[in-house]
């Protein structure tokens, strides 16, 4: 079965607001270069995705108190992305 996503993945340097970046980059635990995010419309969390090294991809569901709520690690970009969106759905139900 082949995954796709619907969601639009920010990277960091593209967040248009300081208020929004501040509380993303405050979730970062390896490299900004690498981070992106995706929100939902409605929903208090929103996920992060990041290269810790070269074959480990670090996701995480933030809320707006800046607590981790959920977190894993995947050897692709492509699956961190994957897993964060279903974790995402999963705390917005």
């Amino acid at each position: 079965m082949k995954s796709f996503s619907l969601s639009i993945w920010c990277p960091f340097g593209t967040i248009p607001s300081a208020a929004e970046a501040a509380m993303v980059s405050e979730s970062c635990r390896f490299s900004l270069a690498t981070l992106e995010v995706v929100c939902r419309a409605g929903s208090s969390s929103f996920a992060v995705t990041e290269c810790e090294h070269a074959d480990v991809w670090r996701w995480a569901i933030i809320n707006t108190a800046g607590r981790v709520v959920d977190d894993g690690h995947e050897p692709t970009q492509t699956a961190a992305k994957t897993h964060a969106e279903c974790a995402l759905n999963f705390v917005a139900a």
